[in-house]
C-alpha cells in the first residue's frame, strides 16, 4: 500500500514514521503541509519521500493508495471524507471527528465505497490488554464488581490545539477518548454512558477535565476520570470480589517498555510482567487488515459509531 500523509504533526514524526518503518506492506510515498515549512523540510529529511504543499494535490496522486491524518480533530471530517471521496483507504488520528454525525457520514462513506477508515486508539492492539483480560478471565480477582480507568497529564503550551475550540480542542475528545474506549472494549456492544460530568476552567475555552460512569447490559460499571490540567495519571483498576489488578501504563506503554500489574488479594500483593509490545505498529498492521478484508472494515466500523455515540452522550448528559 502506497502511502501519504496529510500534516508534520508531531506524532506523525515522533511516533507513526518509527512504528510504520517496522511494517511490511506499506510505502511512504508523500507527505503534505500547508502551512508549516520547516515541519516539511525537517520530515523529509528524517524520513525521505515527495514533499508537498498541498493535502489536496496529495490526495489527487494516482500512486497514493491510503492516506494517514494526524491533523486536530476539527480538520479530519474535511481530509478524511476528500480522501475517501478519492478511493483512498484512510487510516485517521483519534477521534475520529469531532462529532456524531460527521463520524456517522464518515462511516458510510467508507462502507459505500469498500474503504478502510481506521480510528488510530493504538493503545487497544497492545499485548497487555489482552493479557489482562485474560487474568480476569482466570478469576485472579475472582468475580468482576467494578472498573476504573484514569487518563490525564498535565498543562501544555499555550498554543497547543488542545486548548483552541476552533481546532476540535478539549478534554474529552483528547483525554477522555481513551478510557471511553477502553470502557467499550472491556465491558462490550452494550457498553452506554449512565453519567457524566465536563470540567470548565477560567481562562479555557474548552472543557478541561471530566468524568464518566459507563454500564453494560449485565450491571457492570465502569468509572472514568480524565484531564488536560492534572498531575499525570494512565491507570486501570480493576476490583473483583477477592482483590484488585492495577497497572499504571494501559495507554501509553511505549516499545521496548515492560508493564506490570498488582494484584491484590488477601494473600497478599503480587506484581507481575505484562508483554511488552509496540501498539502503534499492530494498529497499523491491523488498518492494511482492513484494507482487504470486510469483516474487519465492518468491525472498525462499528467501534467509530459507538466510540462517538459515547462522546455525544457525554457531552448531552454533561449539560443536563
Amino acid at each position: 500500500m502506497r502511502l501519504g500523509i496529510i500534516g508534520c504533526a508531531e506524532i506523525a514524526h515522533r511516533r507513526f514514521m518509527p512504528a510504520v518503518q517496522d511494517v511490511s506492506g506499506i510505502e511512504p510515498v508523500a507527505v503534505s503541509e500547508e502551512y508549516a515549512p520547516d515541519k516539511l523540510k525537517e520530515f523529509t529529511a528524517d524520513y525521505p519521500m515527495d514533499a508537498m504543499d498541498s493535502h489536496a494535490a496529495l490526495i489527487a496522486r494516482e500512486d497514493i493508495d491510503c492516506v494517514y491524518i494526524p491533523q486536530p480533530p476539527a480538520l479530519h471530517f474535511k481530509w478524511a471524507r476528500a480522501a475517501l471521496q478519492a478511493g483512498k483507504h484512510v487510516l485517521i488520528e483519534k477521534p475520529s471527528t469531532t462529532c456524531y454525525a460527521d463520524s456517522k457520514a464518515l462511516v458510510d462513506l467508507a462502507r459505500e465505497k469498500g474503504l478502510a477508515l481506521h480510528e488510530n486508539y493504538m493503545f487497544q492492539y497492545h499485548a497487555q490488554i489482552e493479557a489482562v483480560q485474560n487474568l480476569l478471565s482466570e478469576g485472579v480477582i475472582g468475580d468482576l464488581r467494578l472498573f476504573r480507568a484514569d487518563f490525564g497529564f498535565p498543562l501544555r503550551a499555550q498554543n497547543d490545539f488542545r486548548y483552541n475550540p476552533a481546532l476540535g480542542g478539549g478534554a474529552l475528545l483528547d483525554a477522555g477518548g481513551y478510557p471511553v474506549r477502553l470502557a467499550a472494549k472491556l465491558l462490550g456492544d452494550t457498553a452506554r454512558v449512565t453519567a457524566a460530568h465536563m470540567q470548565y476552567l477560567p481562562g479555557f475555552e474548552v472543557d478541561m477535565a471530566g468524568s464518566v460512569t459507563v454500564e453494560n447490559e449485565e450491571g457492570l460499571v465502569f468509572q472514568i476520570g480524565y484531564g488536560m490540567d492534572c498531575g499525570y495519571r494512565c491507570a486501570l483498576e480493576c476490583w473483583g470480589s477477592k482483590g484488585r489488578l492495577m497497572t499504571g501504563r494501559i495507554f501509553t506503554a511505549p516499545p521496548g517498555f515492560t508493564p506490570t500489574v498488582q494484584i491484590e488479594t488477601a494473600n497478599g500483593t503480587e506484581t507481575r510482567e505484562l508483554p511488552e509490545d509496540a501498539h502503534f505498529q499492530h494498529s497499523i498492521e491491523e488498518f492494511l487488515r482492513e484494507t482487504e478484508n470486510a469483516e474487519a472494515r465492518n468491525k472498525m466500523y462499528d467501534q467509530i459509531l459507538l466510540q462517538a455515540s459515547m462522546i455525544e452522550d457525554i457531552r448531552s448528559r454533561s449539560k443536563a
